[in-house]
């Protein structure tokens, strides 16, 4: 008998777990309809996950096999999403002392190239982003490459 209370136990509290991960799931997936139908809500959103090291906003617009070039003088730090995406949830939510702005480069029904500029006191992070129309209507970033210039 306590067997069978046990088993019942554990699977009510399997199934509640199933069911309250849910509607993240589907929040999440909402979300990201939302942040990703047009290249200006990409752009947007990727100019908030910069600027407030957000690591679920920047998870979202980037797709998947996303690389992130950073010019470090004679090198090319090459990063990816996975490594990008870690090192904000290390640093954790913060605000950066910059301001923001964008122009898009160049545009069409399935690839948009926009330069995005984060201006700090003493130098501008410039970042070249390539934003892609996956096959689902939704649009990603699938490549950043990032200069800093002296002010």
């Amino acid at each position: 008998m306590k067997k069978i209370l046990f088993t019942c136990f554990l699977m009510l509290c399997i199934g509640s777990t199933f069911g309250s991960s849910r509607p993240l799931n589907n929040d999440d997936r909402l979300l990201k309809k939302t942040v990703n139908n047009k290249p200006l809500t990409v752009v947007n959103a990727f100019i908030d996950a910069s600027t407030h090291m957000d690591a679920k906003l920047l998870n979202l617009v980037l797709s998947d096999n996303a690389k992130v070039c950073v010019c470090l003088g004679k090198k090319i730090g090459k990063h990816s999403k996975q490594q990008l995406v870690s090192f904000y949830k290390k640093t954790g939510k913060t605000d950066l002392n910059c301001e923001s702005d964008y122009e898009i480069v160049s545009s069409s029904n399935t690839l948009t190239v926009v330069r995005v500029d984060l201006k700090f006191p003493l130098f501008v992070q410039r970042n070249f982003i390539t934003i892609e129309r996956g096959d689902e209507g939704l649009w990603e970033i699938t490549q950043v490459n990032r200069f800093n210039e002296n002010i």
